[in-house]
């Protein structure tokens, strides 16, 4: 009898061994796994610090250009970029899942290789709550469901502590330049555009309709930010000495690679970025 009670427990305990896997992903589709997936090419450099973040790095054969974060990510082999793929090489890794991006020129690659039977997850997540929800999803399929759940609840308890300290301060009125040439800023459907609200701003461009739009300088300097958020050192709006950031000192800088990927890691720069906007309030009392 005591194999089959420890086959019994082992069904009870494990739950993945008869029951598949099945999440939907960020374009809709449904992807069924019938258990969790050992050999992982992720085709997306969020997905791959996010994997890391679970502990579930070790699962990871390959990944894509500007997969830099952790450190252990930079010694994976590449299969490709944004734009072209490596198919061959994917194929040769035999992996059990891909995980892609929504757009870039690399989508037909990605089409062919779900059509040659390779699952693919699709993941692009815009707001604090899909990161969180990307934490989880990605724990269930891999199986580090536990690193996975602690991860996602410390990210939310991180955002809700930053939204308690900063988000009922005196507002300001921010631009975020995403790019200087030509101007491109973030709409309020990014959760770039939800860290200026925790930090108790309010993203002047929020209303436009497409995540990340194209403006122009007289757009800017018709909204007359407060506060003005490059992602380098960019000193051209020291030119227009007529605009509030400028006369406030209020033209910041942030570091992309803990401002723009959507992992638990830019907690880290929106925290600088709210103690930033703190000190301009002070200045301007």
């Amino acid at each position: 009898m005591k194999p089959l009670v420890t086959g019994l427990v082992t069904l009870v305990f494990t739950p993945w061994l008869w029951a598949d896997i099945q999440l939907v992903d960020d374009v809709g589709d449904t992807l069924v796994l019938d258990r969790p997936a050992q050999r992982i090419v992720s085709l997306v450099p969020h997905a791959t610090e996010l994997l890391y973040n679970i502990d579930a790095g070790d699962l990871i054969l390959a990944t894509v250009a500007y997969a830099d974060y952790p450190p252990a990510a930079q010694e994976l082999p590449r299969v490709g970029d944004y734009n072209a793929l490596n198919t061959e090489a994917i194929v040769s890794l035999e992996p059990d899942l891909l995980i892609a991006f929504t757009s870039g020129g690399n989508r037909d690659q990605i089409s062919r290789l779900r059509a040659l039977g390779y699952p693919v997850f699709t993941s692009d997540p815009q707001t604090f709550a899909d990161i969180e929800r990307t934490l989880r999803q990605f724990g269930q399929l891999t199986g580090r469901e536990e690193s996975a759940n602690r991860v996602a609840d410390r990210f939310s308890a991180d955002i809700e502590h930053l939204t308690r300290k900063y988000g009922e301060k005196a507002a300001l009125q921010v631009f975020y330049q995403v790019w200087h040439d030509p101007l491109i800023t973030l709409n309020g459907a990014t959760f770039i555009s939800q860290i200026i609200e925790m930090c108790g701003g309010v993203n002047v461009f929020a209303d436009l309709p497409m995540p990340s739009p194209q403006v122009s300088l007289e757009a800017v300097i018709d909204k007359n930010p407060e506060v003005i958020v490059t992602s380098g050192d960019d000193t051209s709006w020291q030119q227009w000495p007529q605009l509030q950031a400028v006369a406030n000192q209020a033209l910041l800088e942030t570091d992309p690679d803990t401002m723009h990927r959507p992992v638990p890691a830019l907690v880290s720069g929106a925290t600088k970025l709210c103690a930033a906007m703190d000190q301009v309030r002070e200045r301007m009392d």
